[in-house]
């Protein structure tokens, strides 16, 4: 595939994911429920930004772990943060 059709791609899948991120966040869900959602597209929409816009998908295999660990790390963070007084107070 050409890089402006990856590009576009990238770009439309974006565009689809963040429209799936809004429905999450307003939807009747339970807490955990939108939280986790909410940092599984956000973590798939950095794999997009990764491999396609920043192109790391040529580079070498430690520089993609360490791009890609730094949003699950902060994906568990997040998720930590704000569920644990979620089920404390329960």
């Amino acid at each position: 595939m050409s890089n402006t059709k990856v590009l576009i791609f990238c770009w439309l899948a974006l565009v689809v994911a963040t429209a799936v991120t809004v429905y999450f966040g307003a939807s009747t869900m339970t807490l955990a429920s939108q939280v986790a959602a909410v940092l599984i597209v956000a973590i798939i929409k950095s794999g997009l930004i990764i491999d396609g816009f920043m192109e790391l998908r040529h580079t070498q295999q430690r520089w993609r772990v360490i791009m890609y660990g730094w949003p699950l790390a902060m994906s568990l963070i997040i998720a930590v943060t704000i569920l644990i007084p979620h089920f404390m107070a329960s």
